[in-house]
């Protein structure tokens, strides 16, 4: 005869009514994935090849993987026809920044083929700026252990071969100093040869030579990884694109899902920012890669500065950052997922560039009132405030003085554009753990601490205020009676080194806890 719960030792009574918790949120609870994909860049722009071209690319993936499959993006309203790949592995990278590697392991180049055939034609866009992403069939070969790095993380090679008369589509704002001091290898050198075709054809190394910085397609990188992990897609404008700092691309989610990534528990992320675009363009490219990408946490930006005139957002741009917001949702009902939402509060612009005057405190209304409301998400408090400096004359808030580029007044330099994302109300840097120091030093403790909220698997709260001081740091839960048992129930933060957590760390001690409240 088996025995209820409620009448085993009355020591076990808290860990069951944590498991009770656990299934009443369970709707609500992400368990991760092990079907990550790496896609760097965000805007994209055509790029016409007079001749035959071929790009061959070195790339570090978070995870060892036991297969993988490339997908090539492609922005043009057209069909792009005739395009060939071949893939490989490899265990080390050139130590000279300008080279890349040319030979797999092995010299083993394998043949990639879409729905069985060699070549492929890459389907057009779907919409404006909606790239298209076409998918190889997938290639059973294993990563290799690195002989040059103790990171473990694996790196893969993709050559890919366009006809001549074609069109390429490329990041928007090239590499940018991906190449040099991207926080993971990206590199890319062309050759206009068939270099696929006839593999030892290709002889380009030097970037410099090839333009390889300005002349770079990048696929995307779908592979399956022995270590289960979260899988992040990021959509929005040039906020969270990345634009501003010396890494374009690298906005403030990226660095801090690259920051706590490990190959025990790694993290990717798909970048389906847009800048210059509107959340009604945006959020259909977010839309368009759920079905393939499938996160497991989407980072999701409902207010774009693009869609606010002169004077401050107008009643019908609200109306369609929502409308935009319930398409992404409405996508994620269709694909049949549910990942974690966070949604960042919206910045502020400095009057000189964007004269929002009076009208911004429609931007302020947005994040006190507006995006609390929507309890299907969690909204990251005190991104907003971190980087707000003075209000002016008109009533228009203005970014704290060298937090951004005064001919800009809007993207964030490196120094003050991740300080929103320090979760310190006295300024100074917040700590994760012991073994996030790199993070602190680099600027992201925010967006470091909203990923850091997923990975303990324990979703729905409506606000994550990181306001708090480095010691203080709590995921807070209001305003949403079915989930404030996540607090209040006692599902267990994780605590390290003082600092209180609610995901994981980073020096690969990923135990979860459970432990009674208070």
């Amino acid at each position: 005869m088996g025995y209820s719960p409620r009448k085993l030792p009355r020591a076990l009574g808290n860990f069951y009514d944590q498991l009770e918790e656990r299934d009443r949120l369970a709707g609500l609870v992400t368990t991760g994935t092990n079907i990550l994909t790496r896609g760097l860049f965000g805007r994209l722009r055509q790029q016409a090849l007079t001749a035959a071209t071929t790009y061959n690319l070195q790339i570090e993936l978070e995870g060892e993987f036991m297969s993988f499959r490339v997908g090539i993006p492609n922005v043009s309203a057209a069909p792009v026809t005739g395009v060939k790949v071949c893939v490989g592995v490899s265990a080390a990278v050139p130590a000279a920044t300008h080279l890349v590697a040319i030979a797999p392991e092995q010299g083993e180049w394998i043949d990639l083929t879409f729905n069985g055939a060699a070549t492929v034609d890459l389907a057009p866009r779907s919409g404006e700026e909606v790239w298209s992403v076409t998918w190889s069939d997938p290639v059973f070969l294993p990563s290799v252990v690195r002989s040059d790095a103790t990171t473990g993380r694996p790196l893969v090679l993709v050559r890919m071969e366009y006809p001549a008369n074609s069109v390429a589509s490329m990041p928007y704002n090239n590499l940018y100093n991906w190449r040099s001091t991207g926080p993971r290898v990206c590199r890319c050198s062309n050759q206009e040869v068939q270099g696929v075709t006839n593999k030892p054809a290709f002889t380009q190394a030097n970037v410099y030579t090839s333009g390889g910085d300005e002349k770079a397609v990048i696929p995307l990188i779908q592979y399956i990884t022995v270590a289960r992990g979260h899988q992040v897609l990021i959509g929005g404008d040039s906020i969270p694109e990345g634009l501003g700092g010396s890494v374009r691309d690298m906005g403030a989610v990226q660095r801090a899902v690259l920051a706590l990534s490990t190959p025990d528990r790694p993290i990717e992320y798909v970048n389906a920012g847009l800048h210059a675009q509107v959340p009604d363009v945006y959020s259909r490219l977010v839309v368009s890669l759920l079905a393939a990408v499938r996160p497991t946490i989407l980072a999701y930006a409902p207010w774009s500065i693009n869609d606010v005139p002169n004077g401050g957002m107008t009643a019908a741009g609200l109306r369609r950052l929502k409308g935009a917001f319930g398409r992404v949702m409405d996508g994620l009902r269709t694909a049949g997922l549910r990942p974690i939402v966070f949604l960042p509060e919206a910045t502020p612009a400095n009057s000189d560039k964007r004269p929002h005057g009076a009208g911004d405190q429609v931007r302020r209304d947005h994040n006190a009132f507006w995006l609390p409301r929507c309890t299907g998400a969690i909204v990251v408090k005190g991104t907003a405030a971190a980087v707000t400096g003075i209000r002016d004359a008109s009533g228009q808030d203005q970014i704290k003085v060298g937090m951004t580029d005064p001919n800009d007044g809007v993207h964030f330099l490196d120094p003050g554009a991740l300080e929103q994302h320090f979760a310190a109300g006295d300024g100074s840097c917040a700590g994760v753990g012991a073994g996030l120091d790199t993070v602190r030093h680099d600027h992201v403790g925010r967006a470091v601490q909203a990923i850091d909220a997923v990975d303990g698997e324990v979703a729905g709260a409506d606000a994550l205020d990181l306001r708090a001081h480095r010691h203080e740091q709590v995921a807070q839960v209001d305003d949403l009676g079915l989930t404030r048992g996540v607090v209040e129930g006692g599902l267990a933060l994780a605590q390290h080194g003082g600092h209180q957590r609610v995901l994981r760390r980073a020096d690969g001690d990923d135990r979860e806890r459970i432990a009674a409240a208070g």
